[in-house]
């Protein structure tokens, strides 16, 4: 069973990984590129990349409050069940 100590780790490190290259509005691989208009120039390019990260660790950091709300660290079966599921085609690589 994964940690919630681990389990921020790796979020974080997911969050912060920019080998990763997530892309953003005006790429290719956007998954959402009617929602957004591309960036004008490369200073607008670079505010959109800072302020996806930072929803990302967000995300993470909300996400582990839902995940883990013991003291205990220990998390919630309710979101478990969720582990094995698919999501947006995606699948979790190891269940918590």
């Amino acid at each position: 069973i994964v940690q919630k100590l681990q389990a921020s780790k790796e979020l974080t490190t997911l969050a912060l990984d920019s080998r990763r290259g997530f892309p953003i509005p005006g790429e290719q691989a956007f998954p959402f590129p009617s929602l957004f208009k591309p960036p004008a120039n490369a200073q607008d390019e670079e505010i959109m990349r800072n302020y996806l990260q930072q929803l990302r660790q967000e995300m993470g950091v909300r996400l582990l409050e839902r995940i883990f709300p013991n003291p205990d660290g220990m998390p919630s079966k309710w979101w478990l069940c969720f582990a094995k599921r698919r999501f947006m085609d995606k699948q979790l690589t190891h269940t918590l």
